[in-house]
């Protein structure tokens, strides 16, 4: 039939005729059709939003484990610098010096640069400085005895504070001289908690080792230091959750995540009101949806009854669709003329779709792009600025994800063979997952898929890596690695061609990547090399940088600088501190006015000198402090050259050596006082020991007399014996005490001795020494092995009784059962010649070392001759050379000695 709409004539309304049904029946059964529609409709969405309201929950169940994770990273960071910043001042000289005065002044530049008050106590608990508002107790609790097996340590709440702790151990050693410590209170974590942006109903809170609450984000005052709940206290692992109830009582929904370096976890808290939340919301939502179709299902019956076949009225809606750019199928069962109006409508209407379709992707396209080339323009300012190695790489990665639609990137950095060990690759920076979704398959894998990347080879573009060949060389992903299918790999390299990193993309669906975003990935790399580059050129000047400051702070330097010609511009703060002269003052050649007028021209003449000669220049003088005081300076200058050699300025250090010189003065007046007093008491010795030696002669003589005398006594004989053995007795001790005598005399001599020095050619001149023993080697089987030694210019008299006396030794004091060898090896180290004399003897009982070298000492059986003066003797010469001895030995074994010589004395 037609559907075709009529004009009702003019008159009187129609009636209906007997039996037919009144249009309300029609209505009705609409309704009953349409609610029998509707039905279905409203099931399914109930099934549909109770699903989503359990996703809902469990959404937030995970974001409460998830924000306990990043609250405990949050706690560890820092817990971490806190012991960074404590162990970094346990570092200080003037601790290992044990001088807490100079330390306590650190600590306070510490305390006003960053709030932080520290605590120094020794190792028994004593206070030595404490800069807290709260005096720490003076006993040791768990914490400090952790510390005291040289680990850094946290305690739990302690009177609502909290104490971090590292050991100061001795430089090269195992002992432990301090311990330095933060007693912060435990609002500082609080602060931490609440920096991250905690939901209103939520609550954080931190349990110590001891099972007892630090902080919490609520009521912090009422719970801190109390009792953790029980499911807490039972959970040992490093995250869960359970359902219970909260410290006040209230039930609540808790995730923990345990903080590894204080060994805290943290509590997120979540109200199961707020967890119920989404269930409410989905009834709402659902007796919503009952009632709009209930509306519908009326409205649809009403307007069908009305007549919605109506081809005008079809028409109509035909044309407000077209203005309104909707579908419009063609009618039908319509006369002709409705159905071809109806179908130029209808193609209208496709045509205005299409051309919307159209212009509505080409928007978005020009977004698309518009939005990449904002990234580009973003990241090329970053690039350009950014010189932190960790921000850099975040910055890379985030851009490049977001520009290849990946779902998660990375940023692989190539540590090179070094001092950490063989070449590795180790993860930068990462989006689209926690670190730990990488970090826990250890270093990555020279796979067949990344060798090529790690290689710098080039792009490696996979749509679906289950599908590539080069995939499963080494057994395919592990167990719980990120779903990945299409794969995005790009080196990052240098303009020198050397390997920096590597770009890789992932996503959990296939065909996600094509050569459009590989090229992007491509270009995008090369920036990021350079600005790597660029950021690792900034960390390793500003390494030298820190690196020159340390050294000039180390030697208590004065530093300063003047120009290319030697004048003193520019500000100079340091050179000013010390001598109190203003720029004016000190500009050009005015430094020397500071200069002691005995030693100006002589510093002034020196200098320029050097400055014409391009050379190091090393000087000593006195310069008058801003006090007025004269200090003496030790002076080390050298050039600062172009690439084209041109001297750019000259960079010196003045370092006070005051104390030094009087040390020395003090310590050369000292001794050349021993030695004037061994002389006299050698010398004054001898007077008494000759008349000892006349008067046991007399008595020798008078020997048969007194014989004579005793004849015929019954004891005579035993008399006779006894003044035989007396005076044999007395004639030993006689030529003891003459030896030793003689030795205290030969080393006074050797002290008052003037050095001659001269180039010595060490191997030759050993050995002649070794050549002038070779009889008494010979006789006692050692063999004498002479190495290629380091020439010297020093006294050879000196030198000769150095290494003679300490190869007569080596020969003297052999080991009984196996033959003899003797080592002298040498070599030149941090500018000094270091030999050694090293043989297979008796070796040296630990307790001798420091002994032997002690005057009339010696160790082990006196089956030899001597006096004990041999290394005595060798020391004093050595140390007058401006060297050291020292020994190493195994009892039993043999011994090494060493010594260690500048290799041009004066």
């Amino acid at each position: 039939m037609p559907m075709q709409a009529q004009a009702a004539p003019p008159g009187p309304a129609p009636t209906l005729a007997p039996g037919r049904s009144r249009p309300g029946s029609i209505v009705r059964r609409l309704v009953v059709f349409a609610l029998g529609l509707a039905v279905p409709i409203l099931i399914f969405g109930g099934v549909v939003l109770w699903q989503f309201a359990g996703a809902a929950r469990e959404r937030l169940e995970a974001d409460a484990l998830g924000r306990a994770r990043m609250e405990a990273a949050a706690v560890d960071r820092e817990v971490a610098s806190l012991i960074a910043t404590l162990e970094a001042l346990s570092l200080s000289n003037a601790l290992q010096r044990g001088d807490v005065t100079a330390f306590r002044e650190q600590m306070q530049e510490l305390n006003r640069r960053s709030g932080l008050p520290a605590t120094l106590r020794d190792p028994d608990g004593r206070r030595l400085i404490d800069l807290g508002a709260e005096p720490m107790a003076e006993h040791l609790d768990a914490a400090d005895a952790s510390a005291l097996n040289g680990r850094p340590a946290v305690s739990g709440v302690i009177d609502g504070r909290f104490r971090v702790t590292v050991p100061v151990m001795r430089r090269g050693g195992d002992a432990v001289l301090y311990l330095l410590s933060f007693s912060l209170p435990t609002s500082r974590i609080r602060d931490v908690l609440a920096s991250g942006g905690v939901p209103k109903a939520w609550v954080l809170t931190v349990i110590d080792r001891d099972q007892r609450v630090l902080t919490r984000t609520r009521a912090p005052e009422r719970f801190t230091g109390t009792q953790a709940p029980d499911e807490l206290r039972a959970a040992t692992g490093t995250e869960g959750s359970w359902r219970g109830a909260s410290l006040e009582g209230d039930p609540f929904f808790v995730a923990y995540a345990r903080a590894g370096v204080p060994d805290w976890r943290v509590a997120v808290g979540v109200p199961e009101e707020a967890l119920a939340a989404p269930v409410r919301a989905s009834l709402v939502w659902f007796a919503g949806l009952g009632g709009m179709l209930a509306a519908v299902a009326a409205l649809l019956a009403f307007a069908f009854a009305r007549g919605i076949a109506a081809p005008l009225q079809a028409l109509r809606d035909q044309a407000v669709a077209l203005g309104l750019g909707r579908a419009t199928p063609v009618l039908e069962g319509v006369p002709a003329e409705v159905a071809a109006v109806s179908a130029e409508i209808a193609g209208a209407a496709q045509r205005q779709r299409e051309r919307a379709a159209e212009r509505a992707r080409a928007a978005a396209a020009l977004r698309a792009e518009t939005q990449r080339l904002e990234v580009l323009n973003r990241l090329g300012t970053a690039l350009s600025s950014e010189l932190d190695r960790q921000r850099l790489g975040d910055t890379v990665v985030e851009a490049a994800t977001h520009l290849t639609g990946a779902a998660y990137g990375a940023l692989f950095e190539r540590v090179p063979a070094g001092e950490g060990g063989p070449e590795h690759w180790q993860l930068l920076s990462l989006t689209g997952a926690p670190r730990e979704a990488f970090t826990r398959f250890g270093l990555p894998r020279a796979t067949t898929l990344f060798s090529e990347t790690f290689a710098a080879g080039g792009v490696v573009l996979s749509e679906d890596v289950t599908a590539d060949p080069r995939y499963g060389s080494h057994g395919g992903m592990p167990e719980g690695h990120l779903p990945v299918r299409s794969y995005l790999a790009v080196p990052v390299v240098s303009g020198t061609g050397a390997t920096l990193g590597a770009l890789l993309f992932g996503h959990p669906e296939p065909h996600r990547f094509g050569a459009r975003e590989a090229s992007l990935i491509e270009g995008l790399a090369g920036q990021a090399a350079v600005a790597m580059d660029n950021a690792r050129l900034f960390a390793s000047v500003r390494r030298e940088q820190d690196r020159f400051e340390a050294a000039v702070q180390a030697v208590r330097g004065v530093l300063w600088t003047n120009d290319a010609s030697g004048r003193m511009t520019d500000d100079q703060p340091a050179w000013a501190a010390l001598t109190g002269q203003t720029p004016d003052q000190y500009a050009g050649y005015g430094w020397a006015e500071a200069v002691h007028p005995e030693d100006r021209a002589a510093s002034v003449e020196n200098w320029n000198q050097a400055v014409a000669e391009r050379r190091r220049f090393t000087h000593e003088h006195r310069v008058r402090r801003h006090d007025g005081v004269f200090r003496t300076f030790a002076i080390q200058a050298v050039p600062v050259l172009d690439p084209d050699g041109t001297i750019r300025e000259w960079v010196g250090v003045h370092s006070d050596i005051s104390e030094q010189r009087a040390a020395e003065t003090a310590l050369r007046e000292s001794n050349e006082e021993i030695q004037r007093y061994a002389y006299i008491v050698s010398h004054d010795l001898r007077a008494p020991l000759v008349n000892i030696m006349g008067f046991t002669s007399e008595i020798e003589a008078s020997q048969d007399d007194i014989r004579a005398a005793l004849a015929g006594r019954p004891d005579a004989a035993r008399i006779d014996a006894d003044l035989s053995e007396s005076v044999s007795f007395i004639k030993a001790a006689i030529t003891k005490m003459d030896g030793l005598i003689n030795a205290i005399l030969k080393l006074s001599r050797e002290g008052r001795r003037t050095f001659q020095p001269e180039p010595l050619a060490m191997t030759a001149l050993v050995q002649e020494l070794a050549d002038a023993q070779r009889h008494q080697a010979d006789t006692a089987g050692a063999v004498i092995e002479i190495g290629d030694l380091p020439e010297i210019t020093a006294d050879r008299v000196a030198v000769g009784q150095i290494f003679g006396n300490l190869i007569d030794n080596a020969i003297k004091y052999r080991a009984k059962d196996r033959p003899a060898r003797i080592t002298i090896t040498g070599a030149v180290s941090d500018g000094l010649a270091v030999f050694q004399v090293s043989d297979n003897g008796r070796g040296i009982d630990a307790r001798d070392h420091g002994r032997v070298f002690e005057l009339f000492r010696r160790s082990g059986v006196q089956d030899r001759p001597g006096e004990g003066i041999g290394l005595a003797h060798v020391r004093t010469l050595v140390r007058a050379l401006g060297g050291r001895i020292d020994l190493s030995s195994e009892f039993g074994a043999g011994t090494t000695f060493r010594v260690t010589l500048p290799l041009r004395q004066g």
